[in-house]
């Protein structure tokens, strides 16, 4: 699946002449307003490693477009990821010095909204190639916005928006049989591991659906903010309902309750990291996929201990787990700068909810399957030892207790009692061998008499 995943990132990007990554090329800088920023000298702006990691509120990415990338009859898109934002202008400057400014409001975002976690602004056609583009964001939520800017075709991303879309929807469909199973399951043994396996794939659709842009699609005037919003919590709703799903669902003794304790621990410090406040927007979003590193050396520590102790679930919770967690890592690189694949990893993401969904499926029915049998044994067990308690051990008759447990006849019914003549003398004379054997004959034939009596109770 994952071979499939960076295989189809690879087939998705672009040609190079149809798809320019503006990232390497632009340079950054920060002031108190739109026009303090575009009035930024070159000097002025910061090409370093780490220069998209700004906290002003105004900043302004430059970046030069290289020369023969597209000739002025060329139709382009500029597109970022937009998470979420205040304001935005774009100023695109052509060959022949003309400019032009586009003033993008959130909800021109989501108006124009493409598939790959980005939304589209038409290049202006003008007379002369295009050389500059210069963007102001204001008050952006996340570094991803400000850096994963790009030049694209209109004819290439549109190819890609149909085809992403499609597949976003496939994957919807497949995360929602799974919710659909878990509760159809709960109603025949009600075990806690459904409910929070139902729980995390409710997250993971959620987080599919409003971090693909389908929410847009769905309901076409949310707001930008609400989106993003929605990334976070869906995918804090996801983590939290996972730890809960394996906790509940490894066997009992299998983990330590410290290391459990240790791993709810984490799990509330990733829950904690979903405030987003004003003074550290940027800060926020680090530390909300930072969160991730230490919960997933938890679980990792959780399923090691779980398969130590030969654990029948542990295996599944391994292969399940594995995508989501090399996910999360690579995730929290990219954030940091320390890793800039050439693939997008939002495909990776989704393969890997699915590989998680999919496999603990498994692991559901698996425990489902091992539980009914254990069910199952116990009750023929009760029946079998309510049985012993109310029937002779020699005979096979009811005793004591069985009659007693009879609190009256119905009208039909009788109560036959039966003495076996000179009992004593053969059990005195011939031993309580052969006694014991007489009882059993004796029972073996009251048997045989009312086997086929309906309603009889021997």
């Amino acid at each position: 699946m994952y071979a499939i995943a960076v295989g189809w990132a690879f087939l998705a990007q672009p040609l190079e002449a149809r798809d320019l990554a503006l990232d390497a090329l632009a340079c950054v800088g920060g002031a108190d307003s739109s026009a303090e920023a575009l009035a930024l000298g070159a000097s002025e702006l910061d090409c370093a490693e780490g220069r998209f990691a700004r906290n002003d509120r105004f900043v302004r990415t430059h970046a030069e477009v290289p020369g023969g990338f597209a000739t002025a009859s060329t139709s382009l898109y500029w597109q970022t990821d937009p998470s979420n934002y205040q304001s935005m202008l774009v100023r695109f400057i052509y060959a022949d010095g003309q400019q032009r400014l586009v003033d993008v409001d959130p909800q021109m975002a989501v108006r124009a909204w493409f598939a790959r976690t980005r939304f589209s602004v038409p290049v202006p056609r003008s007379e002369s190639p295009l050389e500059v583009v210069d963007v102001v964001f204001e008050r952006p939520r996340t570094i991803a916005t400000i850096r994963d800017t790009r030049l694209v075709t209109r004819e290439e991303a549109r190819k890609e928006h149909f085809f992403r879309s499609l597949t976003y929807a496939l994957i919807c469909g497949m995360l929602i049989a799974p919710i659909i199973f878990d509760f159809l399951f709960f109603r025949t043994l009600r075990f806690r591991f459904m409910i929070w396996h139902a729980a995390m794939t409710f997250g993971l659709l959620g987080f599919v659906v409003s971090n693909s842009g389908l929410i847009f699609q769905l309901f076409p005037n949310t707001p930008l903010g609400v989106r993003f919003q929605l990334n976070t919590l869906t995918l804090a709703l996801a983590i939290a309902a996972a730890v809960g799903f394996i906790l509940s669902l490894l066997e009992e003794g299998a983990v330590p309750k410290w290391l459990q304790r240790l791993t709810i621990a984490l799990t509330a410090l990733k829950i904690v990291t979903i405030i987003d406040l004003e003074p550290l927007r940027l800060v926020s979003h680090s530390a909300f996929l930072a969160s991730v590193l230490p919960l997933a050396l938890g679980v990792l520590g959780l399923i090691a201990v779980a398969l130590f102790n030969e654990s029948r679930a542990a295996l599944y919770l391994l292969i399940s787990f594995s995508g989501m967690i090399i996910g999360g890592v690579i995730t929290l690189a990219i954030s940091l700068g320390w890793y800039r694949p050439s693939y997008h990893v939002d495909d990776f993401l989704y393969a890997a909810m699915l590989l998680l969904v999919l496999g603990s499926s498994a692991a559901v029915g698996d425990r489902f399957m091992v539980l009914r049998v254990e069910r199952d044994r116990a009750r023929v067990n009760a029946v079998k030892l309510g049985r012993m308690a109310l029937s002779d051990p020699l005979t096979g008759l009811g005793n004591r207790r069985a009659f007693d447990s009879v609190k009256r006849l119905e009208n039909g019914q009788a109560l036959l009692v039966a003495d076996v003549d000179h009992f004593k003398a053969i059990n005195d004379s011939e031993g309580h061998i052969v006694g014991d054997t007489v009882l059993r004959h004796m029972a073996s034939l009251m048997r045989n008499s009312f086997e086929n009596v309906e309603g009889s109770t021997i």
